[in-house]
């Protein structure tokens, strides 16, 4: 018996060691697909464009830009249409482009003689009412207790996108008011002493989505919470709203949503 457990011990410190090689993975390095970025907000300059790109190889940390499209985005409600001109490094832009809450549009991409659509519809954002500090929050009680409050309309379902930076790290969430209806909401946070003075300015933003943007948001926070990395690699493609009307096969990855962000910022006392 002895014998036998020390082979088995012997094949199985020889099965580790040999694990120490480095493997290559061999993904498919063919399928090569559009990507739309089209996250808008009303009057930032910086997040006034759609850009585009394509998927690349697993390994490379390039993607490739496209600037060889056609970009235009319809308000729908006025058949109104807007160009959007190239500007380089796969960005398009239109600086007429002014859209307006409660307006419809409808964004067409065309390349490769195939053509990409989605619509979106900008949605009234709410204005933070106030903001809460508590100096001994948490478990604790030795971290800053911070809550960013805000009226939820009470005849309509709704999601938002929260954001924050502060002077060591960016956050972004989404919430939706299944339990709040109607009620005050709270935007909470907690920060660790060290992490957070007297005198630092937390920049909080909220944004008005839809239901299909909070979806696909929430899927995308949930690998990034999984892998530990919010720019890994997605273990699975995760579609947005852009349809290929010429060949639905031949999917683009992205989404377009236009919205209008209220910001605030808080003085940390």
């Amino acid at each position: 018996m002895k014998k036998l457990l020390y082979i088995f011990a012997t094949v199985c410190s020889l099965l580790f060691v040999s694990c120490e090689e480095d493997i290559t993975l061999d993904f498919d390095k063919n399928i090569q697909r559009l990507v739309i970025e089209g996250n808008l907000f009303v009057g930032e300059t910086d997040y006034n464009k759609i850009h585009l790109s394509t998927t690349t190889d697993f390994y490379s940390g390039v993607f490739p830009t496209v600037n060889n499209a056609d970009v235009s985005i319809k308000d729908t409600d006025s058949n109104t249409v807007y160009q959007f001109t190239n500007v380089g490094n796969g960005d398009f832009t239109n600086e007429l482009f002014q859209p307006e809450i409660g307006g419809n549009y409808e964004l067409t991409v065309m390349y490769n003689n195939e053509t990409y659509t989605a619509t979106s519809t900008l949605l009234a954002s709410p204005e933070i009412l106030n903001v809460d500090q508590k100096d001994d929050g948490g478990i604790m009680g030795d971290s800053y207790e911070i809550s960013f409050n805000f009226q939820d309309n009470a005849n309509e379902e709704n999601y938002y996108l929260v954001q924050m930076t502060y002077p060591v790290d960016d956050y972004l969430g989404v919430a939706d008011d299944q339990f709040t209806n109607g009620n005050i909401m709270n935007d909470m946070y907690f920060f660790d002493k060290e992490d957070l003075k007297p005198g630092d300015n937390l920049n909080h933003s909220i944004t008005s989505i839809s239901k299909q943007y909070y979806q696909y948001l929430s899927k995308l926070l949930s690998i990034s919470s999984d892998s530990g990395n919010p720019f890994s690699s997605p273990m699975g493609t995760i579609k947005g709203n852009i349809v290929n009307q010429t060949n639905q096969s031949n999917f683009a990855l992205g989404y377009f949503h236009i919205a209008k962000r209220n910001h605030y910022t808080y003085t940390v006392k």
